[in-house]
């Protein structure tokens, strides 16, 4: 039962002074958590906020872009305190020029940026090497490589009534953190998807940023049949793809005739020297995949991940569906393959109206849900983070008739599922959360951290689910308007426990728990964005 929780000593800081740290215990095996928060800063004026990034013995840096300026705010990684601010004229830059990513490699740091020469319409992507201790540039606008009409998904405006395209290029690490894979999607020479073929763009490169090898692959469906869903590569180089496959043009997700998916699931791999692509067919019997990823195990071969129902026509799930795919691009499914999800833990924390109605049901499935988070252990088991995410927009009139509409976005209950090294399911365990707001994901969903203790879920949440029995209905946390910051553990039995670290309203800072980013092996780091204007780096160790 969630009913227990440890308070905690209250922050107060002045102004521009390293701030006071917070310890609680109350987990297995003496688990303790400390927060430590750093000086308060602004952002220069009339900034784009780039990245917010760093190592514990290096540095922490913020980077920020104005016009024709790059500016560095760095930081102590012990003290939290800023030691420099350093501007970068950049008179290279044009007006196509655009910020796409920083690439942390965990000791090497490059900004990535690119730029669009309209005339001869050919795409350019370029990166800078940052020096953490000096927070300056090493290398500056090195190119990585040319290519033609890249296509877009996104635009963003730069001035009146003119948009710039952007989100051209998908960039993906391997498991260990040392391989880089970029991917882009060329223009299509076809404007009817029912004719057009796909034509993708592979870079793959090392941790020093030297390329390891490229080449560009026209798809085997057409645009009308084939959606790219997710892209990936390996310790090896390797880059591989997940795509949806429609059996025929009028893209139904069940035929009719057979009440049978009327689509399946394809991984595609690009290597090296082989401009051959193998593709292998998901196998999933009569099931329908509502959502699939990959990731790379510790043996380096491709762990599927795919969420999946028993019935045609529905935004539920039933389980988890686990493959691994080989070198030799074969996929099997992983021991048991199928895991259904037990209805007595996705009973718990709903109204005696919502049981009622799920034990009714024949075949329970659970709304929503995607995957969020794999983690592949030493000895080959995995845990899978789950949540509960939907989109809800709606559309009122006023007396005259003009309409309005409003996005409101929720990310609800969380799901953990432990698969063995040997296949067997060991548990599920349902942890409750209500958020909601109408700003994207802002303060809200969660931030995944394992170490061989167990796995903690860090999040904002209302004060009032603190003390929450299993046949309770959480409160809603609302976005942007306060929370507490929770830490919730399941232990590697399956035990859960949950604690309160501290109150946002009383403090007066704002948390965005799914942005932090691990600086080593037991530390996290993000920022606390100040009520009244300006930040604080915030430091979690996990002792």
């Amino acid at each position: 039962m969630l009913n227990k929780y440890y308070p905690v000593m209250k922050i107060k800081y002045p102004l521009l002074a390293v701030l006071s740290f917070i310890t609680f215990a109350g987990f297995a095996q003496s688990k303790k958590f400390s927060f430590k928060l750093g000086t308060e800063y602004d952002l220069p004026r009339k900034t784009e906020d780039l990245a917010f990034f760093g190592n514990d013995k290096d540095g922490i840096v913020n980077l920020t872009l104005k016009k024709e300026e790059l500016n560095i705010l760095r930081f102590d990684p012990k003290t939290l305190a800023q030691t420099s601010e350093k501007t970068i004229q950049l008179p290279e830059l044009t007006k196509n020029f655009n910020s796409e990513t920083v690439v942390d490699f965990g000791a090497n740091y490059f900004w990535i940026h690119s730029d669009w020469d309209k005339k001869d319409e050919i795409e350019s992507l370029y990166y800078d090497k940052i020096d953490l201790v000096s927070g300056k540039i090493t290398e500056s606008n090195k190119k990585l490589f040319d290519a033609e009409k890249i296509s877009g998904s996104g635009a963003r405006m730069t001035g009146f009534y003119q948009y710039k395209m952007t989100d051209k290029y998908n960039f993906e690490f391997d498991a260990d953190h040392t391989k880089l894979l970029v991917s882009y999607r060329l223009a299509p020479q076809e404007k009817n998807d029912k004719k057009s073929y796909d034509k993708l763009g592979f870079y793959v490169y090392d941790d020093q940023m030297n390329k390891i090898w490229n080449n560009e692959f026209t798809m085997p469906y057409t645009e009308q049949i084939m959606d790219n869903i997710d892209f990936s590569v390996d310790s090896k180089g390797n880059a591989y793809m997940l795509a949806k496959v429609y059996e025929s043009e009028k893209r139904k997700e069940v035929d009719k005739e057979t009440g049978r998916a009327g689509y399946h699931y394809e991984v595609l791999k690009f290597s090296k020297d082989n401009k051959k692509i193998i593709n292998t067919t998901i196998t999933i019997d009569d099931f329908f995949i509502k959502e699939a990823s990959l990731i790379e195990n510790t043996a380096h071969d491709m762990v599927i991940a795919c969420t999946y129902s028993k019935k045609a026509k529905s935004n539920g799930t039933d389980g988890v569906f686990l493959a691994l795919m080989d070198q030799a691009g074969k996929i099997n499914k992983y021991k048991n393959g199928y895991y259904e999800f037990p209805l007595a833990e996705l009973e718990k924390f709903e109204s005696a109206r919502s049981k009622r109605k799920m034990e009714r049901k024949k075949d329970y499935e659970a709304p929503n849900l995607l995957v969020r988070n794999i983690v592949v252990e030493a000895d080959g088991s995995l845990f899978i983070a789950l949540e509960e995410y939907y989109v809800v927009v709606t559309t009122s009139y006023d007396s005259r008739g003009n309409s309005q509409t409003t996005t409101t976005y929720y990310y609800e209950d969380m799901l953990g599922a432990k698969i063995s090294m040997t296949g067997n399911f060991e548990w599920l365990r349902k942890l409750p959360k209500k958020q909601r707001g109408s700003n994207g994901r802002g303060t809200m969903s969660f931030k995944l951290v394992s170490d061989p203790t167990g796995y903690y879920f860090l999040y904002l949440d209302n004060k009032k689910n603190m003390e929450l029995e299993e046949d309770e209905v959480p409160k809603y946390h609302v976005d942007g308007f306060g929370g507490q910051v929770v830490v919730a553990k399941v232990d590697n039995a399956g035990v859960v426990s949950k604690e309160l670290v501290f109150d946002t309203r009383e403090e007066e800072v704002k948390l965005f728990p799914s942005q932090f980013k691990r600086i080593n092996g037991n530390q996290y780091i993000g920022r606390a964005k100040m009520k009244r204007g300006g930040y604080q780096p915030l430091l979690i160790t996990v002792n």
